[in-house]
């Protein structure tokens, strides 16, 4: 790469990161998701390229290119994230108490007495009020209630608390925020839009679809293939922040994910979105993935796999899954974490396949020549010993 080559990269990666930023600092739990929605709503505003639409249910719909442009384009390729985080909705307050309800899915044992919280509206990205757990209701062990005392500012009824981190630090290579899983999902479908729209390729049909209260049962997703949001003849690839493990680990690249817990997705986008990835890393320095089931959570693409769309997915290896850590004490509560490199690997698979529609467009399986060379050597070692043969076929 030239020197204008390597500082155009790094001009690109810092506009990432503070897309990145922009989101992650605004707080959201489930069915509190106004203020990654402004930021979205604003981020196509400054982007005559884009436009933008919400279905009946809230759910946001980005499009490139913003109109139709003559002669049509493949089936569009859509990217969809969702835009909340576990979180609790706060319920009552009185004196210096507040009551919550946990929303996602915790552990038993993480959340702990002395666990430190913030408080917000959907109004305002700045926190009303801190406040630490008193008391921890579980149910099927998991987190379900709680009780928070008010160490400073209010817990205002209706709306919701998050874990009291900060919003986003950038150390070493490594992001660590309150909340990664799935904002910073919506951030790498953001930073592929922002790309179109600077570059403006032709020819090319990219959406983005946000969803909300996936933390509570895949809620939004449900309802977009209800309404429709979307085509039926789309494809679909789920961008999350995925539970990080042995076999999928953070610092090796975004992961092309062929599954989850709950299903197998579409081969064919799979294999395409593979293909697009190695091809990369031969051309570019550098970049790094992986391909793996990841089948520590299930995902969006599953509902839509149900439905029969073309759905596959990309995850981001997640350390902390949601919010649950291990500390010298024990189980306990932390930030969540994801390794920028990972970030900026998945931006440039996806940049680099959003731009070449004809990498998914095939609906048929694509035979990889070392699959046609061991048919050949098959044919020619069995063949010696073949024998005529009628099975009634």
């Amino acid at each position: 790469m030239t020197a204008g080559g390597k500082r155009r990269g790094s001009a690109d990666v810092s506009r990432w990161l503070e897309i990145a930023r922009g989101l992650l600092e605004r707080p959201a739990a489930p069915c509190k998701e106004d203020q990654p929605k402004d930021f979205v709503r604003a981020f196509v505003r400054a982007r005559r390229e884009l436009s933008l639409a919400e279905d009946a249910a809230g759910n946001l719909l980005l499009r490139y290119p913003a109109s139709r442009r003559p002669g049509g384009t493949a089936p569009p390729l859509v990217l969809m994230a969702h835009l909340d985080h576990p979180g609790f909705w706060i319920t009552r307050a009185a004196q210096d108490k507040a009551a919550l309800v946990f929303k996602g899915g915790v552990g038993a044992g993480h959340a702990r007495p002395g666990a430190k919280v913030c408080f917000f509206t959907s109004g305002s990205a700045k926190p009303t009020g801190r406040g630490e757990l008193v008391k921890v209701t579980e149910v099927r062990k998991r987190l379900s209630r709680a009780v928070a005392r008010i160490t400073g500012g209010v817990a205002l009824p209706g709306g919701f608390a998050m874990w009291d981190f900060p919003a986003f630090a950038l150390r070493d290579g490594l992001i660590s925020a309150r909340a990664c899983d799935d904002v910073l999902g919506v951030a790498w479908a953001l930073c592929v839009m922002d790309e179109l729209a600077r570059r403006k390729p032709r020819g090319v049909a990219v959406w983005a679809l946000l969803t909300r209260a996936e933390e509570i049962g895949f809620l939004g997703a449900l309802e977009a293939l209800r309404l429709k949001t979307i085509p039926r003849h789309a494809r679909v690839l789920s961008l999350e922040c995925s539970k990080a493990a042995g076999i999928a680990p953070q610092g090796a690249g975004a992961v092309v994910r062929v599954g989850d817990r709950a299903t197998i997705f579409d081969p064919q986008l799979s294999e395409a979105l593979r293909r697009a990835a190695e091809a990369l890393s031969r051309k570019q320095r550098g970049f790094k993935y992986q391909r793996k089931l990841m089948d520590g959570g299930a995902c969006e693409a599953t509902p839509f796999c149900a439905y029969g769309y073309r759905a596959s997915g990309l995850a981001l290896p997640l350390g902390n899954y949601h919010n649950q850590a291990t500390t010298p004490a024990g189980p306990g509560i932390g930030p969540e974490t994801v390794r920028a490199d990972d970030f900026v690997c998945g931006v440039r698979l996806l940049v680099a396949f959003a731009t070449q529609p004809q990498l998914s467009a095939a609906g048929t399986v694509t035979i990889p020549a070392w699959v046609k060379e061991r048919a050949e050597a098959a044919r020619r070692e069995l063949a010696k010993r073949a024998q005529p043969a009628n099975f009634g076929f």
